[in-house]
């Protein structure tokens, strides 16, 4: 495989062992997409319902890896700026998603726990924690602190449990499994929510500084107060002059913000100028279009 001009990777494998993908050749080589990297390292085991596992969308490990190919590409740019040293760089895309297993990963690595799944988009380990269905919607909600408990509890009819040795004074967390209470919290609290509308519920819980948000549908995005305020939604022309509307950039840079200087190009048209900025020659562009290894504009 030719890395650039003549420089291939057999050549630069003594040199640099690290420049050449490297592991089990039963793997090292074969193809993977989202679902496969997700299945692969652990995290789509982790995702889904007590009853069924279910990988993350949309194409959560394409765009983790890609990611981290551009902060590691980042990285390597400010190190050769330093020490006139190039890098190699070797992503693969299940070690991402492994380390974005996060806690769960170490739980197991350090002690043989394995977290449940959720149930019904309920956090895994503690009550009050995830997705709660209200009259009109549903919301997410996360119940932590000692008096967001406290007051919430007073709200739902379980102020009797307060202060007991299951749910002792300075509790900022109730375990569903553990906390012999849990299961009954979670009933009190979606009896509680099934009778209010997600915007009573939003206010009380702002007064008690619980988080909550609703879960928002696609067509409110655009309109909504937040979304309008910091722009989030923005719009710009086609190669074809058509007006594409879509996120905007982010994050936002106060002296330097981004911006979108141009759509999105066309298949390979940009082929040709990359591979000659990086020393590929026209015979060269035109050997790997003619082997279909690489695509160039008509």
């Amino acid at each position: 495989m030719k890395c650039c001009g003549n420089i291939t990777q057999n050549w630069l494998s003594p040199i640099s062992p690290a420049s050449v993908q490297f592991g089990d050749e039963e793997y090292t080589h074969l193809p993977a997409y989202n679902t496969i990297a997700q299945a692969f390292s652990g995290y789509l085991i982790q995702n889904g319902d007590v009853d069924q596992p279910m990988p993350a969308f949309p194409y959560t490990a394409d765009y983790f890896s890609g990611l981290t190919a551009t902060t590691s590409a980042l990285a390597a740019l400010h190190k050769v700026r330093e020490t006139g040293k190039g890098e190699s760089i070797d992503i693969a895309m299940y070690e991402v998603m492994l380390r974005m297993g996060q806690y769960f990963m170490m739980d197991y690595f350090n002690g043989g726990e394995i977290c449940p799944r959720m149930t019904k988009g309920k956090d895994p380990y503690y009550a009050g924690c995830g997705l709660y269905k209200c009259a009109d919607g549903y919301i997410v909600m996360e119940l932590v602190g000692i008096t967001q408990i406290n007051e919430c509890f007073k709200d739902i009819g379980l102020a009797h449990i307060l202060g007991t040795p299951e749910v002792p004074e300075g509790t900022q967390l109730i375990h569903r499994i553990e906390c012999p209470y849990g299961p009954l919290v979670e009933e009190k609290l979606d009896t509680w929510l099934a009778t209010r509308s997600i915007a009573d519920v939003q206010a009380r819980f702002a007064e008690l500084n619980i988080a909550c948000a609703k879960v928002l549908t696609i067509p409110e995005l655009e309109h909504h107060p937040q979304y309008v305020a910091r722009e989030s939604i923005t719009q710009w022309q086609t190669m074809d002059g058509r007006t594409c509307k879509g996120p905007n950039i982010m994050p936002k840079f106060k002296n330097n913000p981004g911006k979108i200087w141009r759509a999105m190009p066309s298949h390979g048209m940009d082929t040709a100028a990359i591979l000659k900025n990086i020393g590929y020659s026209e015979a060269d562009i035109k050997e790997l279009v003619g082997k279909g290894l690489a695509k160039v504009e008509d």
